[in-house]
């Protein structure tokens, strides 16, 4: 019973997402997060522990569309029970803030905003339609205001990445990603009862944006490095997870994803690469 609640919570999505926090926290700081408001690795799990109580959630809610979509995730085949999924979503709720307060209050305060929020989104998705996607990226880029929450920020030159270009980047990738997703969810969606959302994430016109918007956020990455922000390692990262995106285009959805995925992994790890090979 350990290994399908474990795989519930998607650790190879929430850790990374976590670890970003870090990595936003040392652009913030330029790289001295001695000065956070608390340790950066309590911070780092407060936020693991929400993500992943939202993912099993998630996964409660949309049960009967998954029997469809996803037979084999842990609820549907039956490897998971509900009540234990149930008790593992709480019990990591609880483990959030518990350990954010070691971390001052406005982190705090702005990890139960995003914890509210992820609840809308697990509890109601199936009946957002087109503001699905955007609640997910506007979640997602919610790193950031965690990180400036969690941190004094340090001007430096790599303090304007995490300002004012990464943001609309993760949030755009996050929001191409979650429309690629759809495309992937349309007959469960359509069981759900969104027949006309459905129908609509089904057409060749909205995987053709999801493309779009998915191309035109990692171009963005490119700003860093062309605007003097960023070295040498940063953009061999940023090159790669255009690539990498450039290649989903020409695959179908599910296959597209997990390229996509790792193009935010990759500027993740480049980012904090060029951080320790030039400095702030």
């Amino acid at each position: 019973m350990i290994v399908p609640l474990i795989r519930l919570t998607r650790p190879y999505y929430t850790l990374p997402l976590a670890a970003g926090l870090i990595v936003i926290a040392a652009y913030v700081t330029g790289g001295r997060l001695q000065n956070a408001a608390g340790p950066p690795v309590v911070a780092m799990l407060a936020l693991y522990s929400v993500l992943s109580a939202a993912y099993v959630l998630n996964d409660v809610c949309d049960i009967r569309v998954d029997t469809l979509n996803s037979p084999r995730r842990m609820l549907p085949s039956g490897k998971a029970s509900l009540r234990a999924a149930m008790s593992t979503a709480i019990g990591l709720f609880a483990a959030g803030p518990i350990l954010a307060s070691f971390c001052g209050a406005p982190f705090l305060a702005v990890l139960a905003m995003v914890t509210a929020g992820l609840v809308v989104y697990d509890v109601y998705s199936k009946r957002l339609g087109m503001f699905k996607s955007p609640l997910v990226a506007l979640l997602t880029t919610s790193l950031y205001p965690l990180a400036f929450a969690l941190c004094e920020p340090v001007e430096t030159p790599r303090l304007h990445v995490v300002l004012w270009i990464h943001p609309p980047w993760l949030f755009l990738t996050t929001l191409g990603y979650e429309m690629l997703k759809d495309t992937c969810d349309v007959p469960g969606d359509g069981l759900a009862g969104n027949t006309c959302w459905s129908a609509r994430c089904g057409s060749p016109g909205f995987l053709a944006s999801a493309r779009a918007i998915l191309l035109a956020a990692s171009l963005l990455t490119l700003l860093p490095y062309a605007l003097g922000y960023c070295k040498a390692v940063y953009l061999a990262s940023a090159v790669l997870a255009i690539g990498l995106v450039a290649l989903s285009s020409c695959l179908r959805p599910a296959r597209a994803i997990p390229l996509v995925y790792a193009s935010v992994v990759v500027i993740t790890a480049g980012s904090l690469a060029d951080l320790w090979a030039y400095g702030p």
